[in-house]
C-alpha cells in the first residue's frame, strides 16, 4: 500500500489585497486534490476591504485568519510558518491565481529529502495592460534561460517549501522588503539542499497596472537586491532568475546618468563636457540596442507583442534602479539600519504588497 500523500498548507500574507483576493482564495481552494489541506491567511493591517473578504472566508470555515503586526511580508509569513500543521507549505501571494493542478505539480517535487522548495511558473493574465505585460513577458524570456530543474533561486508568491527546511535555516529575513525570497533561497542553498523549478504549475500574476505603480514596484526591487547582494556578496551578478544581464542593465545606467551628470558640471564650470557627453550616449545606445534585440526576439517567439515595448519601459526601469543605488548608499552613508520599509515604500507612494 502506498503512503499517504503529503499534507500541505497555504500561506498568504496579505496587505490591501481586495482586488484579486477573492479569486486568489478560490483558486486555492479549488487545489484540493484528496490529501490534507489548509489555508492560513495574514492579514498584515490592510486598509481597504481585505478584512472583510478574509472574514467571510473564514465563516465558511475555508481558512484560518491570522493578525499581522504590519511589518512586511517576511514576518507575515513567519508568523504563519509557526503555526501550520503540514509539512509542506505552500506561498501564494495576494495577487497570484493558481491554475488547475498546480500544487499537485509543485508537491510532486519534493520527491527526497533534499529538496527544500520549488517554484511554479508565471504568465501574466490575458486581460493585462502592456505595462504588466512586459513584466510577464520580460520573466518568461528570463525562465527560457534557465536550463534543467535545478535552480538558485525561488520566488515567493508562487512556490512551495518543505517546512523543516525552513525552521533548519532559520526564518524569513523581516529586516529584508523585496529580496527576502532571494536570500532564503541562497540560505538554503548553503545548507545543502536542493530548489526546484516546475514549468507545469503554472499561476497568473495579476501584476500592477500602469507607469506610476510598475515605476514604485521596479524602485522596491532595485533597492531590495543591494539589501541582497550587501548580505550576499557572492550573487552580486545575480542569479538564475534575474540573471547578471539584468543586474548589468541597471549598473550601465547609473554610469550613463553619472556620466552625463559629470559632463552637465563640466559645462556649467567652462568647460565642453563633450567627451562625457558621448560617452553616456554610447553607453545608452548599447542598452536601447539590447533590449530592442531582446524584445523583438521575445515578440516573436512567443507570439506577444508586448516585446515590442521593452526598450522604453526597460530604460524606465533601469532609472528606478538608479535612484534605488542613490537612496540606498545614501541611507547606508548615514549609519541607517537595514527595514523592509526601506523597499516597500518610496517618495512616490504608500507601503504596498510585494509582487515578484
Amino acid at each position: 500500500m502506498s503512503a499517504a500523500p503529503a499534507g500541505v498548507s497555504f500561506v498568504v500574507p496579505v496587505h490591501n489585497g481586495e482586488r484579486s483576493l477573492g479569486r486568489v482564495l478560490d483558486a486555492i481552494i479549488a487545489q484540493h486534490d484528496g490529501r490534507p489541506m489548509e489555508i492560513v491567511a495574514v492579514d498584515d493591517r490592510s486598509t481597504d476591504d481585505s478584512a472583510t473578504i478574509l472574514g467571510k472566508y473564514a465563516a465558511a470555515g475555508w481558512l484560518t485568519v491570522l493578525t499581522g503586526a504590519g511589518r512586511g511580508a517576511a514576518a507575515a509569513i513567519n508568523l504563519a510558518l509557526r503555526q501550520v500543521k503540514h509539512p509542506i507549505m505552500c506561498q501564494v501571494d495576494q495577487d497570484v491565481v493558481v491554475q488547475p493542478g498546480w500544487m499537485t505539480r509543485l508537491v510532486a517535487a519534493f520527491s527526497t529529502d533534499e529538496v527544500a522548495a520549488a517554484q511554479g511558473y508565471y504568465v501574466a493574465a490575458p486581460e493585462a495592460t502592456m505595462w504588466a505585460r512586459v513584466m510577464g513577458l520580460d520573466l518568461q524570456e528570463r525562465y527560457r534561460r534557465i536550463r534543467g530543474r535545478d535552480v538558485d533561486h525561488v520566488c515567493t508568491g508562487n512556490s512551495a517549501y518543505r517546512v523543516d527546511a525552513l525552521r533548519r535555516v532559520g526564518p524569513f529575513d523581516e529586516t529584508l522588503g523585496y529580496g527576502y525570497d532571494n536570500d532564503m533561497s541562497y540560505r538554503l542553498g548553503a545548507a545543502g539542499y536542493r530548489l526546484v523549478f516546475c514549468r507545469d504549475a503554472v499561476s497568473v500574476h495579476h501584476w500592477r497596472e500602469g507607469a506610476r505603480a510598475y515605476l514604485i514596484q521596479q524602485y522596491g526591487v532595485g533597492y531590495g537586491r543591494l539589501d541582497v547582494i550587501a548580505k550576499h556578496r557572492r550573487h552580486l551578478g545575480g542569479d538564475d532568475v534575474s540573471g547578471s544581464g539584468m543586474i548589468l542593465h541597471a549598473a550601465g545606467m547609473c554610469i550613463a546618468l553619472v556620466t552625463l551628470g559629470a559632463g552637465v558640471l563640466v559645462r556649467l564650470a567652462g568647460g565642453t563636457g563633450r567627451s562625457l557627453a558621448l560617452c553616456a550616449a554610447g553607453i545608452l545606445v548599447a542598452l536601447v540596442g539590447e533590449r530592442l534585440l531582446v524584445g523583438v526576439r521575445s515578440a516573436v517567439r512567443f507570439g506577444n507583442r508586448a516585446g515590442l515595448f521593452f526598450v522604453p519601459v526597460h530604460l524606465l526601469r533601469d532609472i528606478a534602479w538608479a535612484c534605488a543605488v542613490l537612496a540606498w548608499v545614501a541611507r547606508r552613508v548615514r549609519g541607517r539600519p537595514r527595514r523592509p520599509q526601506d523597499s516597500m515604500r518610496t517618495l512616490l507612494g504608500p507601503r504596498r504588497s510585494r509582487t515578484p
